[in-house]
């Protein structure tokens, strides 16, 4: 019994220490009628591991509130991010991303829109990675 606990523990020590580093996004329209924060998970594809819209005076968000979502699909190439957010239930989406980047040296600009089904759609401009 003893020696499957220890085995156990050092596995869960061993998965804990190769944790992935996280990035976030922070974007918001001009007006601050509607702002989102993104946390992206580093791995070779877009993982969305957190994320909170504010809009229309509502809050949706992956960690759970009145307004749970969850992420529907999410993709991305080097210029371009996409992600759609679901319901809890997957019924229906929610919220839509698009958001465009560009990059030259050190210098880079991300922007995009924010569309929430029945609230509206807003521009928005970004800080992050």
């Amino acid at each position: 019994m003893m020696k499957r606990i220890f085995a156990a523990a050092s596995i869960l020590l061993a998965c804990a220490g190769q944790a992935s580093a996280t990035a976030s996004i922070g974007c918001a329209a001009a007006d601050d009628r509607a702002s989102f924060d993104l946390t992206i998970g580093n791995v070779p594809v877009l993982a969305v591991v957190g994320a909170e819209i504010d809009a229309a005076g509502e809050t949706w968000s992956l960690a759970g509130n009145e307004r749970s979502i969850r992420v529907g699909q999410a993709f991305e190439t080097p210029g371009e991010m996409r992600i759609d957010f679901t319901d809890a239930n997957v019924e229906a989406v929610v919220a839509e991303i698009r958001l465009f980047k560009a990059a030259e040296g050190d210098d880079a600009a991300m922007a995009g829109t924010l569309k929430i089904a029945g609230k509206g759609a807003w521009a928005v401009t970004c800080v992050g990675p």
